[in-house]
């Protein structure tokens, strides 16, 4: 049983192994807000820490990226919220992840969860927002609006080019093809599973293809009317997804951003065999043309921009979310164990199974 300064966390305390642990609760810092965590959020980069032992920078690691609850306390230099207040957190590596009663966090990483919305969806949706927004933007280049709503229009010629996102219905495609949306480009072409197109186009893609479909490259090409697609978002970063995307961009000068990790041979978990994980391509495997510019990812880079540092939690998706504008995906509440170990390993055991479908696992912290 946890004393009164400290609290109950689950995360890895060796390689591949999750139990419960005892954690200091720590008062926050200047620039700090403490969260009593209601629901917690695994990712993608969490089923890769539990399952390949990838990022992980020590032991005990907690896991869950985003998070959601009501503020204990706030450091002297945060006057923007208050204790009491709703709020969602996207918690990065190292000690104070989600999945634990209590995290401290910097407020450039707290959103307000406004009145009317779920924060479990906001703890859902906050990672995988600002992985779109980030990899759009600042590893992109493509402008997107600093304010909502815009304070003026982006450039008509840039909005124009067509972009392609190859794995829309993952968790971060969504947010890549809503953000594209939100700034007004034109021609945004996606792939997804049959299963996910209607939900794809609703998130405002102008194309959806089967990325099965045999024909999808020439398909893509079509919808582009004619134009080189010099833009490309690669969530997926599979040996498959890339060679599809080599065959749609040959243009000297275009882009393809690809979220790292990348996975080289079959989509296993590394530690069970058959893949590899990476951050860059090899030389000798790299199947792009010659003058195609390859943008490595890393979403925890994303406050080295200071406009978006500043307001794109604060500001940005609390107004994304009170408009509309932002819609989240779906989240499957893990509350049937009565443990919080046995929450997490269950929404472990549907991410490493494949069973939710697009949908974000959360771990429901009140559970009696």
């Amino acid at each position: 049983m946890a004393s009164e300064k400290t609290h109950i966390g689950v995360g890895l305390v060796k390689p591949y192994v999750l139990e419960q642990v005892e954690l200091p609760t720590r008062s926050p810092g200047p620039d700090e807000v403490l969260v009593k965590v209601d629901y917690a959020a695994l990712s993608a980069v969490d089923a890769h820490a539990i399952d390949d032992n990838f990022y992980v920078m020590g032991f005990p690691a907690m896991v869950g990226l985003g998070a959601a609850g009501k503020v204990v306390s706030v450091g002297s230099n945060v006057d923007w919220v208050k204790e009491g207040e709703t709020v969602a957190a996207f918690t990065q590596p190292g000690a104070d992840r989600a999945t634990q009663q209590y995290v401290v966090v910097p407020s450039s990483r707290i959103s307000k969860v406004p009145a009317g919305i779920s924060p479990a969806e906001v703890a859902g949706l906050i990672d995988n927002f600002v992985t779109g927004w980030h990899t759009v933007s600042s590893s992109f280049g493509l402008p997107l609006p600093t304010t909502i709503p815009p304070s003026s229009a982006l450039d008509p010629e840039v909005t124009s080019s067509p972009v392609l996102v190859w794995g829309a219905g993952t968790a971060a495609g969504t947010y890549m093809v809503q953000a594209l949306r939100i700034a007004g480009y034109k021609t945004i072409i996606a792939t997804a599973s049959a299963r996910s197109a209607p939900t794809i186009q609703s998130y405002g893609a102008t194309h959806v293809f089967d990325y099965n479909d045999p024909d999808v490259v020439t398909k893509i090409k079509e919808a582009a009317g004619g134009k080189p697609i010099k833009y490309v978002l690669d969530p997926v970063c599979t040996q498959t997804s890339m060679d599809r995307i080599s065959k749609v961009v040959d243009t000297p000068g275009s882009k393809v951003a690809l979220l790292i990790p990348i996975k080289l041979g079959t989509i296993t978990s590394v530690n069970e065999g058959g893949a590899q994980l990476v951050i860059e391509i090899p030389e000798d495997m790299n199947p792009f043309a010659k003058g195609v510019e390859l943008v490595y990812t890393k979403t925890f880079e994303w406050e080295a921009n200071d406009q978006w540092k500043r307001t794109l939690l604060k500001d940005i998706l609390p107004a994304l979310l009170s408009s509309g504008q932002i819609k989240p995906q779906e989240v499957r509440l893990i509350n049937n164990e009565p443990s919080l170990l046995g929450r997490v390993k269950e929404a472990h055991r549907l991410m490493k199974n494949n069973e939710l479908r697009g949908a974000k696992a959360v771990v429901d912290f009140n559970v009696a």
